[in-house]
């Protein structure tokens, strides 16, 4: 039991982390996208 607790802990850690960083990077995405096709 403790270690599937833990198990879910650490999981819930990487799944907001992973929700986070795919916050962040769908605004940055367009704006790599735009100096990408602007620099091409």
């Amino acid at each position: 039991m403790a270690d599937n607790s833990d198990f879910k802990e650490v999981y819930n850690k990487w799944y907001f982390l992973a929700s986070l960083v795919t916050l962040i990077a769908f605004p940055l995405m367009h704006i790599i996208a735009g100096w990408f096709t602007f620099w091409l």
